[in-house]
């Protein structure tokens, strides 16, 4: 029910398996895809409100397999700084996330507003 131009699929491969196989191309150095980004997030914690929430979307991000997609977008934040490069202050759903938040995604402290996290990682 949708078009994919890689061999890599046919009909007896998941939508879950093709997942995961298209999230290790994405171009990052070996850095990035080694980078211990659960002990990052919570270096960045100051409280242990932030500690309690960071941990509480981590076990999301895990249950659905996303640490792939944190270390990308720590790659992304990071090439985008050192390059000055502007991004938006956030929006839609994204915004509910702390971690997000945390990492330079948005601007938006969704843990200040009380933002429930269900709303991004459903």
């Amino acid at each position: 029910d949708w078009p994919v131009p890689d061999p890599y699929f046919n009909e007896t491969r998941t939508k879950e398996d093709f997942d995961s196989y298209m999230q290790s191309k994405w171009y990052m150095t070996q850095e990035y895809k080694d980078f211990d980004i659960e002990n990052y997030l919570y270096s960045l914690c100051i409280s242990t409100e932030e500690k309690t929430r960071v941990e509480q979307e981590l076990e999301l991000f895990k249950q659905y397999n996303m640490f792939p997609l944190l270390r990308f977008l720590k790659y992304l934040i990071d090439t985008m700084r050192s390059h000055n490069i502007l991004w938006g202050v956030g929006r839609g759903s994204s915004v509910a996330s702390y971690v997000l938040y945390k990492l330079g995604v948005h601007r938006i402290d969704s843990l200040y507003y009380e933002l429930d996290p269900n709303e991004f990682l459903r």
